[in-house]
């Protein structure tokens, strides 16, 4: 049985042991504690969520992880395995989330009108309260909300209650209530209300500076998706010219769709060879891309494929003079 390397990532702060042994703690999402296996056909792995307000509510817990000739397997819903090569396994570790049911707490009480009162109660999970004259709702909220407001309005026969608010991540939440049942419940960067339409706008946090925009109209009685297209945020898309970052910002491009910029990139030729089409599919159908940081092989992307079984293929891009020249698989 060879040996392999397993890499360990946390997007909040853990202290990991393997096999009642120290290995150390990760405190942000960059950090990354590796080992190399020996021998053993099973580790146990113990995760302790270091207490911070990014931890998530997790609890410690334990999982198993079966080294096998090719592949790491886990008995876990909580470690995200990724296989890079028969050699490197990423494994993300996963807040596991249990909400301890308490005595109610009122958090906000808003007055709507005469017949109409929401109150917003924590009992272990947020949870939203609608009273009218002869009825009481009740829906419990995705995540905890600040600074909620309310409006309320009658179309078409419907009543329509708007909440909104603050998460704890500090970006805009709305749900939507029609005849005061969930329709929508969503958060987003930036979020625009109309009685008629919801526009949502995520920011993509890459290189060309790209949003996200999705657009929700009222159809009858319920709100729908009804549109998703991009934006730039800077008006023109952040192009650069350094070659160790070329291949990183083509593939931002190709995974937004933006095949004018990631042809920006690309050399006469391959411009020439390959329509918008095939850019766009000459990748397949992965989940994400990612560094390629566990080999030291240059301008080299990772593309990960599958969403249980995680698998990493990696791809060589070739720069001359600025422009992307040849694209080569290495798996």
């Amino acid at each position: 049985m060879n040996n392999k390397l397993i890499h360990f990532v946390s997007d909040f702060p853990v202290f990991i042991k393997i096999n009642n042994q120290s290995l150390g703690d990760l405190k942000s999402h960059i950090d990354t504690l590796s080992i190399e296996t020996n021998c053993e056909p099973t580790l146990l792995v113990e995760i302790y969520p270091i207490n911070s307000k990014n931890c998530f509510e997790s609890v410690p817990y334990f999982a198993e992880l079966s080294i096998l000739s090719n592949q790491i397997k886990t008995n876990s819903n909580f470690l995200e395995i990724t296989n890079y090569d028969d050699i490197n396994f990423e494994i993300k570790i996963l807040p596991m989330k249990i909400t301890l049911k308490t005595t109610q707490k009122v958090l906000e009480k808003i007055k709507v009108n005469n017949d109409l009162n929401i109150v917003l109660f924590d009992d272990g999970n947020e949870n939203v309260e609608i009273s009218t004259k002869t009825s009481v709702y009740h829906h419990v909220l995705k995540e905890k909300i600040l600074n909620p407001k309310c409006e309320y309005f009658q179309q078409n026969n419907n009543e329509f209650l708007f909440l909104t608010g603050k998460t704890q991540k500090n970006q805009d939440f709305l749900v939507i209530f029609n005849n005061f049942f969930c329709n929508l419940e969503i958060s987003a960067d930036i979020i625009e209300t109309t009685r008629n339409e919801i526009t949502v706008l995520n920011y993509q946090n890459d290189i060309a500076k790209h949003g996200i925009v999705q657009k929700y109209t009222l159809n009858e009685n319920e709100f729908m998706l009804s549109d998703e297209y991009t934006v730039l945020l800077e008006g023109e898309a952040l192009k650069t010219q350094d070659p160790k970052i070329i291949p990183w910002a083509f593939c931002e491009a190709i995974n937004i769709k933006n095949t004018k910029l990631a042809r920006f990139y690309l050399d006469k030729t391959l411009n020439s060879m390959l329509s918008d089409e095939h850019l766009l599919s000459f990748f397949g159908d992965y989940e994400e891309i990612k560094w390629n940081k566990y080999k030291d092989l240059e301008n080299t992307i990772c593309f990960v494929y599958g969403k249980e079984q995680k698998i990493s293929k990696t791809f060589k891009f070739e720069i001359i003079e600025g422009k992307i020249t040849n694209i080569i698989s290495l798996d």
